[in-house]
């Protein structure tokens, strides 16, 4: 997978490190739920609605329980997909062997200077569009939203029928830009970095034996790979609880990366470089410096997600939200109230 950028004839090393920065930027940001579980969430209250009603400003209202809200100016969002492949059957059509197992939309806001990260969970049932063998649109089904990504090529136009997916499930709230790396590429960095070191937090004995839930261990390779992928066959098989350790050893990668760059002369050159096949976003490289500008520059408030049940599906684990929830977490982070004329 080539790193993808609009301006064409840019070099490519200073794409790569723009994109790398806001990548890491969003791992540091899952710091704040190391070994907890205790995320700030938005619980369901009332029934209410949303309904839509004349300009104020420019801005459209939005009514939501009585009050009149409008679109927060100078909002920019960018979704951070990690994508996985997985084995078995394809639906048919236009598809790859892609899903985006890690998602976590970044809200900017520019008067503020505020960052406000949402993670979605990738099991989460929503309305998925389905390309047909030309590429274009033909239909769409319910499905886990990781699934949209397996659509396409498995680059762009993967990652943009991705970028729909979530926009649909937030009610139409627009993304402005991607950047995505493929778990493969997530192993190469464990392994330039010499490995990732972590206490386990679960029972691998059904998958890895090496992987003693209490003990201690330096994550290499393959094990890396299977600490962070896995689900399947463990005694707790949710996406929640992989999350969990997927938060822990980003946590883990971002120390280690730190201490590579400051120790070793031309580690980030030669680390950008091998991640070059693993990547893939549709910003510019001046887009892409200026959000690693503003993520260390901008207070960032803790992860925001929502709750939900997990359960068994007749295939896959689903997730489905709670709506009254999610409308209330859109509302707070997109819109602000207005007084009408």
């Amino acid at each position: 997978m080539k790193f993808r950028v609009d301006v064409r004839v840019l070099k490519g090393t200073a794409a790569i490190l723009a994109a790398v920065l806001v990548l890491l930027a969003g791992m540091l940001l899952l710091q704040r739920w190391e070994n907890t579980q205790d995320a700030p969430v938005f619980s369901s209250g009332e029934a209410s609605s949303v309904e839509a009603d004349v300009p104020v400003d420019g801005r459209e209202i939005t009514y939501y329980n009585g009050t009149a809200y409008a679109r927060r100016e100078d909002l920019e969002t960018v979704l951070l997909l990690g994508v996985d492949k997985f084995e078995g059957e394809t639906p048919d059509g236009y598809v790859n062997n892609q899903q985006a197992d890690f998602l976590l939309l970044l809200v900017m806001d520019k008067q503020n200077e505020t960052c406000t990260p949402i993670q979605l969970n990738r099991d989460t049932m929503t309305q998925i569009q389905i390309l047909g063998v030309t590429g274009e649109p033909a239909g769409t089904f319910t499905g886990q939203l990781a699934l949209a990504h397996t659509y396409g090529s498995g680059e762009e136009d993967s990652c943009e029928n991705t970028v729909l997916a979530v926009e649909n499930l937030l009610y139409g709230v627009g993304i402005d830009h991607y950047v995505s790396l493929t778990m493969d590429g997530v192993a190469l960095l464990n392994d330039l970095v010499g490995g990732v070191t972590v206490e386990v937090l679960d029972d691998f004995s059904a998958i890895d034996d090496s992987l003693v839930q209490g003990e201690t261990v330096t994550l290499q390779g393959q094990r890396a790979l299977t600490y962070v992928r896995s689900r399947g066959g463990m005694e707790d098989s949710s996406n929640l609880h992989r999350m969990e350790r997927q938060r822990q050893y980003l946590s883990a990668l971002q120390q280690q990366l730190k201490a590579a760059v400051q120790q070793e002369d031309g580690f980030t050159l030669d680390a950008l470089l091998q991640l070059n096949e693993y990547m893939v976003s549709d910003c510019t490289v001046d887009q892409l410096s200026d959000l690693g500008d503003s993520l260390a520059a901008y207070q960032v408030s803790d992860i925001l997600t929502t709750p939900g049940d997990a359960q068994e599906g007749e295939e896959f684990m689903e997730f489905t939200v709670d709506e009254d929830a999610l409308q209330q977490l859109v509302m707070d982070v997109f819109y602000e109230p207005v007084e009408e004329s």
